[in-house]
């Protein structure tokens, strides 16, 4: 048969995603590997609107699987069960070359248990190592049993994969190649009509639901106490695509004047690099404001039950990566109990005013950075 007849055979490639920084990493993946490839690929599994528009065939929403904490996750446990034994289902009808999970290793790895148990020959990579340094070692021996490779974003992170016989390979974190560091901060107050000597709060409540909607009423609070100590102030909030409907809603009713950017990364980091200072749910925008260098405070809540099952296997002295690579509270975390507006204030006019603790606090993203 001609070289004119012949047609490659479709690389079958399933990428599995549970969230927005999932979908984030996964749409890269899929760029690389379309570049690379010598035949095309059919990439099928569940991912956001980057990794559709890439070409994604997503089995359903990935907005089904965005849930965080114990308590927070009790009244889904059936439709999740459900999800998983459908996608389990619909991988092994569609006899991918491989299957790619990425983070939400909830979910994900759930799948790959079941994967591998049903069909042994699958070859399954996971992207995103699960913080097994932050847990017990047993769950990087459970991961032992079902995943042929783990590719992880930081290079301390292999050998506790090394340890227990995981295949491992470094690949770095592509959020370091994101343009973080180039946002145009002058362009993006002359644009949106903020003065330059305007103090500029960014704030970001997260990319799940149950995140916005814990998260919103303390950052509204705290602003409400910032506004006694610094009166003249302006808000910018980069909207997750997932979660945007919700956190316009809650916060239009706010008496602050708010500047919203949707859409492309460079519009999130343009914001970056026109604030202040940032408040911050915790998660990958940890790495992406050391990038902007904007001073910022990390904060987390979870419901008194979540927070006791997590105190109680997680042994984790920090949750913002920063701190987490330098071993040290370079950034304020005022997470679980410690959420709270009155506690939160004194931190984020720190980050805003102190000009000794954002000097020292951008010296530090740096050297984590390096």
């Amino acid at each position: 048969m001609s070289n004119d007849h012949y047609q490659a055979k479709p690389l079958k490639i399933c990428l599995i995603a549970g969230e927005n920084s999932g979908d984030m990493l996964g749409e890269k993946l899929m760029t690389a590997l379309n570049k690379i490839s010598n035949t095309p690929i059919q990439f099928s599994g569940i991912g956001g609107e980057r990794m559709k528009k890439q070409g994604l065939d997503s089995f359903f929403p990935i907005s089904d699987l965005s849930i965080m904490g114990i308590s927070e996750i009790l009244p889904y446990i059936p439709r999740l069960l459900s999800r998983i034994k459908e996608t389990t289902i619909k991988i092994t009808s569609g006899k991918p070359d491989a299957v790619v999970t990425i983070d939400s290793p909830g979910f994900s790895l759930r799948v790959a248990s079941k994967l591998k148990r049903s069909n042994p020959d699958t070859r399954l990579i996971h992207y995103v190592a699960p913080s097994v340094w932050a847990w017990k070692q047993w769950r990087a021996k459970r991961m032992s049993r079902y995943l042929d490779r783990v590719l992880t974003l930081f290079q301390f992170e292999s050998q506790y994969f090394d340890a227990v016989g995981i295949d491992s390979v470094f690949v770095g974190h592509p959020i370091l190649q994101s343009g973080a560091m180039r946002g145009d901060g002058i362009g993006f107050r002359t644009n949106n009509g903020i003065p330059p000597d305007i103090k500029l709060i960014c704030i970001l409540p997260g990319s799940r639901l149950v995140e916005v909607t814990k998260h919103l009423p303390i950052i509204e609070h705290t602003l409400d106490l910032l506004s006694k100590k610094c009166p003249v102030f302006e808000v910018v909030l980069p909207l997750v695509d997932n979660v945007a409907t919700r956190v316009k809603s809650v916060v239009q009713k706010w008496p602050y004047k708010i500047t919203f950017t949707e859409g492309k990364d460079t519009s999130k980091y343009n914001a970056f690099a026109a604030s202040d200072v940032a408040l911050a749910c915790s998660g990958t925008v940890a790495l992406e404001l050391a990038l902007a260098d904007i001073p910022y405070v990390t904060i987390y809540k979870m419901s008194l039950f979540s927070s006791i099952v997590a105190r109680s296997f997680v042994r984790l002295k920090y949750v913002n990566l920063i701190n987490i690579l330098l071993n040290k509270e370079v950034v304020p975390e005022l997470i679980l109990e410690k959420c709270k507006p009155h506690l939160i204030l004194p931190n984020l006019m720190k980050a805003l005013t102190d000009r000794e603790f954002r000097s020292e606090q951008r010296k530090y993203f740096k050297v984590a950075l390096d």
